[in-house]
């Protein structure tokens, strides 16, 4: 018998797939002509179960375009985005809304998702609030998730604003969790916060989808942290997908021109922090 998910899909089949995805936008206005902008322009990949797919490129390659319009916090202007076996895109609000559960997403600048005069029990329990979930029932999720990212009870009371950008981004993924989702967007999730912190949240996220078989959309462009954490690498240049393979594939034998100018930007930044570590040593 095949081993189905609820909805009758194999659960051997992609938990994302994403088919000739476009996104346009227009720029300019009343004192210059309004004209047309592909950022996506006939996307396709595909992430599993439990897996991580990195999606990398220059800033303006269109990746969080793609991040944004998975998430549904914009509408592509043509494709599908097959969740579950169902195209999201298609969705009734209604729909949408219970789908969005099972997608959440990590930004750059956790304020971004976190109102900073909230406390830190209000900004994680507001997606069970505005779910109508009780308060007590809220506030046991809350404490669970807040355990499983690190942090201390205590901080409940303390406001948002009053932590650090890595205790932030747990906080930020603390309220990502409480939907229960099964895929986390992180759109440059990592940028801004030094080594350390970096590799303090990388860890978190490889031990939340080992306890939660969770599957990533790692949207950067920093190919050697990508690498550190993805199965699959996606490369991105002018709203298209220039290389796709396994990370092992793309980084020993890269393609593309983009993919080998990512990698040579990765290896001259390894070089000045050797010599930098070498030189205060």
């Amino acid at each position: 018998m095949a081993d189905n998910c609820p909805n009758g899909v194999s659960r051997n089949a992609p938990l994302l797939r994403v088919e000739a995805l476009s996104k346009r936008y227009t720029a300019g206005g009343r004192l210059f002509k309004r004209v047309q902008i592909t950022a996506v322009d006939g996307v396709d990949l595909e992430i599993r179960r439990g897996q991580t797919l990195g999606l990398v490129g220059s800033s303006g390659s269109g990746k969080s375009s793609v991040a944004r319009c998975v998430t549904r916090l914009e509408q592509p202007d043509a494709g599908s985005i097959w969740f579950e076996g169902v195209d999201i895109v298609r969705l009734r609000s209604r729909e949408l809304r219970s789908a969005r559960l099972n997608v959440q997403m990590i930004f750059q600048d956790a304020v971004t998702s976190l109102n900073p005069r909230f406390t830190v029990l209000q900004a994680v329990e507001e997606p069970l609030r505005i779910q109508g979930e009780s308060s007590s029932a809220r506030r046991a999720l809350v404490e669970s998730v807040m355990k499983e990212v690190g942090l201390s009870l205590a901080a409940l009371s303390r406001r948002v604003m009053d932590f650090s950008g890595g205790q932030r981004q747990r906080l930020a993924i603390a309220r990502a969790l409480t939907t229960r989702p099964k895929l986390l967007v992180l759109d440059e999730a990592f940028t801004g916060l030094d080594l350390s912190t970096q590799a303090q949240i990388a860890n978190l996220l490889l031990d939340l989808q080992a306890s939660h078989h969770l599957s990533y959309l790692m949207i950067s462009h920093d190919l050697a942290l990508v690498t550190g954490m993805a199965d699959a690498i996606a490369v991105m240049a002018h709203g298209r997908i220039v290389e796709n393979g396994s990370t092992q594939q793309v980084v020993a034998n890269p393609q593309s021109e983009e993919t080998k100018r990512l990698l040579m930007s990765t290896r001259a930044a390894e070089a000045h922090l050797a010599f930098r570590a070498a030189a205060s040593g």
